[in-house]
Parts: structure tokens; C-alpha cells; sequence
């Protein structure tokens, strides 16, 4: 394994455990280092982000940031739709993929720098709860239909609509393992993970969640919401760019 990806696996792993939206950046990473087209880029990744998501989960359990009323709604939506995500990939194509998840993470990374306006029907405990599930859905799909793991555009989505950033992080880590496994199932079954890359993703990817989340714990929420939508407007220039 390059040098590039070593480096490339650990920084992703400390992103997504600092902000959980990270992940976005495996796929053009591992695309870069070992030549695979974005299908298969996308798969790999998506099935290396279950595993660290996981470890992310079990942290933020262990450090009671995880609320149920947050984590609930959004892995039911993306359980359900992640696989029909993966399923329909090879529909799109990998041109027409790249720039619309580009443009997604943009338009999210921007409305999360505005200040939060939530909706009347929020403030009831159904309200939210539709709202979360929606998000689970929708994004959920985009997850197994890109490989993006999820939480670049459900963080950004949950923070707009006034979802504390703290909790909004550590809910992602449980999303994106229910997004990831309903996912990978869509893209085993079209043969679409590289399994060997997969596995050293995982483990240094682990090394830097576990960093992430001790430093996210330490950071300011006001910092952190700043630092996820500089991330997400990045990631979109970075990948349109390409």
C-alpha cells in the first residue's frame, strides 16, 4: 500500500470521528491510488465506512453522546434504502454520479453556514421524527447510490433545521453504519467491493475515529459547525474540479 493511502486512510478515520462527514474524501482517495473506476471506489468505501462507523458508534455510546430520538428515525430511513441506492448505481454512471454528490455537498455545506430556521411542525416530537426519517431515506439512498457513507449531507441537513452539532455528529456514526450495511449488501450482490482494500481501510481508518471523537469532544460547537460546512463546500470543489 502507497504512502498516499496510508495517510489518506488515517486523515479520513480522524474526519469522520471529529465531524462524521469525512468519508467523502475515501472514494476519490482510493480512486487516485489504485486506478478503480468510482463504482467499485464507491463500494470499497462504502463497506470499509460500516466498520469504522461501528467503532465511531461504540465510542460515543461508551461517552453518552448518543440521543435516541436523533439516531432512531435516521437508521430506519436508511436501512431501508440504502440497497435500492447501490442497486441502481450502474443506471447513472459514474460522470453523472460524481457531479451531482458534488453539488449536493456544496448546497449543504452552504445552508449549514446560515443560521438555523426551523419549521413550525419541529417542535413536536412527530414533526421530528418524520423529519429524521425523511432525512434517513433520502439520504440513506444517495449513500448506497454514491458510496458518500451519508453523514456529509445529513449532518449539514440536521444542523440547518437546528439540531444541536454535538449530538448531530455522534447520531451520524449509528446512520451511517445502517446506511453502509444496507448498502454493501446492495453492492455485494452486484460484485462492487474490493475486499482487500476495504480491510486496511478499515483498520487505519479506526486509528483516526478514535482520535476524532476525543478531539471533537474538546472542540467548541459553534467551531465545529463552521468546520463541517467548510468541509462539505471543499469536498464539492474538489470533486467538481476533478
Amino acid at each position: 500500500m502507497s504512502l498516499f493511502l496510508i495517510v489518506s486512510f488515517v486523515v479520513v478515520g480522524f474526519l469522520c470521528g471529529a465531524t462524521s462527514i469525512g468519508g467523502i474524501l475515501l472514494i476519490p482517495a482510493i480512486q487516485y491510488g489504485t486506478g478503480m473506476p468510482m463504482s467499485l471506489a464507491s463500494g470499497t468505501a462504502l463497506c470499509s465506512f460500516f466498520f469504522t462507523a461501528a467503532v465511531g458508534t461504540f465510542l460515543h455510546w461508551r461517552r453518552g453522546n448518543l440521543k435516541k430520538d436523533l439516531v432512531v428515525p435516521q437508521c430506519i430511513g436508511a436501512f431501508l434504502f440504502s440497497c435500492f441506492g447501490a442497486l441502481t448505481k450502474h443506471v447513472v454512471g459514474d460522470v453523472a454520479l460524481s457531479a451531482i454528490l458534488a453539488v449536493l455537498i456544496i448546497i449543504s455545506g452552504a445552508a449549514a453556514l446560515r443560521q438555523p430556521h426551523p419549521m413550525s411542525s419541529m417542535e413536536t416530537e412527530r414533526g421530528r421524527f418524520r423529519y429524521l426519517l425523511f432525512v434517513g431515506a433520502v439520504v440513506g439512498f444517495m449513500a448506497g447510490l454514491t458510496g458518500m457513507g451519508g453523514p456529509v449531507l445529513s449532518v449539514p441537513l440536521m444542523i440547518i433545521m437546528g439540531f444541536p452539532p454535538f449530538p448531530t455528529v455522534a447520531a451520524a456514526q449509528p446512520f451511517q453504519m445502517f446506511a453502509c450495511l444496507s448498502g454493501s449488501v446492495g453492492n455485494i450482490i452486484i460484485d462492487q467491493i474490493n475486499w482487500h482494500v476495504a480491510l486496511l481501510s478499515v483498520i487505519l481508518q479506526s486509528i483516526g475515529v478514535w482520535a476524532g471523537i476525543r478531539a471533537a469532544s474538546h472542540m467548541n460547537t459553534a467551531l465545529l459547525k463552521k468546520a463541517i460546512a467548510c468541509l462539505c463546500v471543499f469536498t464539492g470543489v474538489f470533486m467538481l474540479l476533478r
